[in-house]
């Protein structure tokens, strides 16, 4: 699956085969699709992705920031706020199971 990173100054969307470590460590690129999004299911009704899947908790900070971007807060917010806070905000809201 293909990784696709945004860049929030300009907008400039790429997509790589692989994850990017110094894009991974920019603040201003974010992942916007990648492995981390769910597949979509049989049931097609709905949109195939609201915004970025949950990432797990070895992902980057930068997929955090997506994410939290994607359930909501702002993108000056989730920045702010690091990765743990960001976990403890978003990191089990998307399960429903505890």
């Amino acid at each position: 699956m293909t990784y696709v990173y945004k860049n929030a100054n300009t907008g400039q969307v790429v997509p790589l085969e692989q994850r990017d470590p110094c894009l991974d460590m920019l603040d201003n690129w974010q992942i916007i699709s990648g492995p981390t999004e769910p597949a979509p299911a049989d049931d097609e009704s709905g949109p195939a992705s609201a915004g970025p899947g949950r990432p797990s908790d070895n992902d980057t900070k930068a997929a955090w920031v997506a994410y939290a971007v994607s359930r909501g807060m702002s993108e000056a917010d989730a920045k702010s706020l690091s990765k743990a806070a960001l976990i403890e905000e978003f990191g089990e809201e998307s399960n429903g199971e505890d």
